[in-house]
Order: structure tokens, then sequence, then C-alpha cells
């Protein structure tokens, strides 16, 4: 069995086989990493506690971001639960489901009519004009976010107990699947495991320049058109013409010998309605992307190989008692 070194992490969320899914799907050996079971129901949370923490041991008072939602709730929280302001801004004509929770974290929040991308930048300048910690995608201190997602990595070989044969991750930005796979190619390099996992990376037909360019057998990534670009309410975390972290993500597709593809807004929500049915787990559509690719991807005539797949979010209507 190939194992984990004693100074790695435990395991953190849940990993479980999901057999009802299997029988279901007619899939075999499929288990499930539920990154919606952290503090605010994602897997942000791995990250914007060391943003926050390292924003505090740099003397800022101050934490600041652009977010869709779940990253603002995420940085929001723990800004709050170690005595940090933070504003978080995000587009006026998202669906703002997270708005009042984000207030409710004592956040200043600053609705601006502008795509996700554009407000990235727009809050890279005014972070550094207010003197605030910049923790949105692709800013000076976003290298954190590769050691927050390599975690997942870590879990997935210590609760499996070896490393599988698929990882599947939604795609937006792209940095939950580069961290991740980072992970797995630095046990790989330490003889922890002996093979990484091919990553199948799963996005919105509305619009993402990693699936994109991998559908071109692209090697560079290229950003896409932003009148292309059309946000729906389940495609809000995946959409984006601008990837920050894409072209570490799809080296990580090409590297893993791995694939990527499009699942429709429909798709997400029949594939988190078969989670809920049959795994009794409720995640956000987007998350559930994720299982949708491995059900278009996998060929079931092939040798039976482990199949992780990662679920980014739940639903907010999910609360633990």
């Amino acid at each position: 069995m190939e194992g984990i070194e004693e100074d790695e992490p435990p395991g953190k969320t849940p990993f479980f086989r999901a057999r009802n899914l299997e029988r279901a799907l007619k899939l075999k050996n499929l288990y499930i990493k539920f990154e919606g079971a952290g503090i605010t129901g994602t897997q942000k949370d791995r990250i914007s506690k060391l943003h926050v923490l390292k924003a505090r041991e740099k003397g800022y008072d101050t934490i600041s971001l652009a977010t869709c939602g779940n990253y603002g709730a995420s940085i929001s929280y723990f800004a709050n639960l170690y005595g940090m302001k933070s504003v978080v801004a995000v587009p006026e004509y998202y669906s703002g489901d997270r708005n009042d929770e984000i207030r409710g974290n004592g956040a200043e929040i600053l609705e601006v009519q502008a795509k996700y991308e554009d407000l990235v930048e727009f809050m890279r300048d005014k972070s550094s004009s207010e003197a605030w910690y910049d923790s949105s995608p692709g800013s000076v201190n976003s290298e954190i976010d590769m050691e927050g997602y390599e975690a997942i990595a870590y879990e997935i070989v210590s609760q499996l107990g070896r490393s599988p044969g698929y990882v599947s991750v939604p795609l937006g930005n792209g940095t939950t699947l580069a961290g991740i796979f980072s992970g797995f190619e630095k046990m790989q390099r330490r003889g922890v495991i002996r093979k990484i996992p091919r990553f199948i990376g799963s996005s919105t037909p509305n619009g993402n320049p990693i699936v994109a360019s991998w559908k071109r057998k692209d090697r560079k990534l290229t950003e896409l058109e932003p009148s292309i670009i059309r946000e729906t309410k389940a495609s809000e975390p995946l959409v984006a013409y601008r990837s920050y972290d894409g072209q570490k993500a799809l080296n990580a597709l090409y590297r893993s010998n791995g694939m990527a593809t499009y699942v429709s807004d429909d798709e997400m929500y029949r594939y988190s309605t078969l989670i809920e049915h049959f795994e009794m787990l409720s995640v956000l559509p987007a998350s559930a992307s994720s299982l949708a690719a491995v059900d278009h991807v996998i060929n079931r005539k092939s040798e039976p190989k482990d199949i992780v797949v990662v679920l980014t979010g739940r639903n907010k209507t999910w609360t633990t008692q």
C-alpha cells in the first residue's frame, strides 16, 4: 500500500465510496471527496484561512478580494474569526446568493457593474492604493493557493490508501485542479506514490478558456473574448474568459494524460439531484459538474480504476446540526 509520510496533514474533509451512484451510473470504484463539508461549504476554506493568517502576520488590518460569492463568504468568515476587516467585491449582476452571509461576517461589500475578471483587476489596484492585503486569484499572494489545495491530494492518498486512477475536478480559474495535481506530483517526486492519476476537468460551455484550449489541443492557454461569456446562476463559479491559474491547470491535464469536457446547466442540476438522491449530499450544481464529466468520459469497458470525484461546494441550504 502506498502511504503518506507522517508530516502530511490528516484527512480534513469526508471521503467515501459512492456505491449507490456506482450502481445508478454503472461505474466501478467511484469515490467522493466532499469539500462542501468545510465550515463555509466550499474548498475555498483551505486557502482563505491561510490568506487571513498571512495577512495578519504581515501587519495588515484589511483583506480584500473579488468573488462570485463562495470565496467571499469564506474569506469574510476567517477575517471575522481572526479579528480582521474584509472588503469583498462582487459583480453587481451576479445572483448575490451569499451577500447577506458575507455582510453578516462583518465584510464591506462592493457591488460593481463589471465582469468578474475585470473586477479582479479593479480590486488589485484598489488593494494597492488602500494598503489592503489582496487575496484575489492571480495576486502577488496567490502562491498560497497551491499550498492549500495540495492538501486535498495528500488526503485522498491517505484516505484511499493509494493513488487513484482518476481525479475529477471542476474548472473555473483552474486553481483547485492545479493545486491538487501539484500535491500528487510532489508525492511522486518523494516516492510516496508511483503514478499520478489522470485528471478530468469539467466546466461550462458558457465559457472557460481551459476547456476551450484543451479541446483545440493547444498547449498554451488562450483567453476567450469577453463578449461570448454567458453567466448563469449555475455556471457563475465556472464561467470565465480569463482563468488566472488556467495555464497551470492546462499543463496538469496534459502532464497527467487527462481530459476536459463541458457540462451544461441542465446537466449540473441533474447530477446534483442524483448526488442528493443517492448519496444524501446537497451540492452546488457547478460542483456536480465533476461527476457529470466522469459519466461523460470514463470508458466503462476498460480495466476498473479508482475514480475520485471532488465535489467543491455544498448547496447553501445544506447545514450541519
